[in-house]
């Protein structure tokens, strides 16, 4: 208490003993590091020009289990739009409502596994509508989420661009319908058949005429 009084009178203040002493105060005890996360990484892609209401389209994942884990389960699992319907997927993947789950089966660490679904676009699905996915994949604890390209409905494509011809009324032939004309067949022109040559005749001798004997005795004498 006599401190307390002189303090003023000696123009300090007290300062706690322990505060007054140099060098760092006490040292806290260092936390244990913590164990590194499992890692998955996770790549998407998709169709590259807009879909076609009616037809079918791919969309794949490549999922890679980087550690530290030496391995552990892996799954796939993406949720579709109305504007899409589930067809099939190579890698044990069903449809539970709008979900598409992948059972991707034990993967070690540093493997690469790639997988695909098929989905086909709605009748409905307006041209202009842009589809966004996304995907997720869990391996072990670890799980990575990312976004499918997005892409968008086309104008839908109709079969026979040429215009229908008017119909005719019953009865009434079409081009179309006449039966070709046949074409009459050359005749062709028989052979003759070889003549035979015509025998000559022979020819009869003329015979001289004899002169009797009395006429050839007048013509000497004369």
């Amino acid at each position: 208490m006599v401190l307390a009084m002189a303090a003023p009178l000696l123009g300090g203040v007290l300062v706690p003993a322990a505060a007054q002493a140099d060098g760092p105060g006490p040292r806290t005890k260092p936390k244990p590091h913590a164990k590194h996360a499992a890692v998955v990484a996770l790549r998407l892609s998709g169709p590259v020009s807009a879909v076609v209401p009616g037809r079918t389209y791919e969309w794949t994942f490549t999922m890679t289990a980087r550690g530290p884990g030496k391995s552990g389960k892996a799954a796939f699992r993406m949720r579709l739009p109305k504007s899409l319907s589930f067809v099939s997927g190579n890698r044990d993947c069903a449809a539970a409502g709008w979900t598409v789950e992948c059972d991707l089966g034990t993967v070690r660490r540093g493997r690469t596994v790639t997988g695909a679904i098929k989905a086909k676009v709605s009748g409905d699905a307006r041209p202009g509508q842009r589809i966004g996915l996304r995907g997720t994949v869990t391996w072990g604890r670890a799980h990575a989420a990312r976004a499918f390209p997005a892409v968008r409905v086309g104008e839908p494509v109709h079969l026979g661009h040429s215009k229908a011809a008017p119909k005719k009324p019953q009865g009434e032939k079409t081009k179309a319908n006449k039966p070709a004309a046949k074409k009459p067949h050359a005749k062709k022109p028989r052979a003759k058949p070889h003549a035979k040559p015509h025998a000559e005749k022979p020819r009869a001798k003329k015979s001289a005429a004899k002169t009797p004997a009395a006429v050839r005795r007048v013509a000497r004498t004369g």
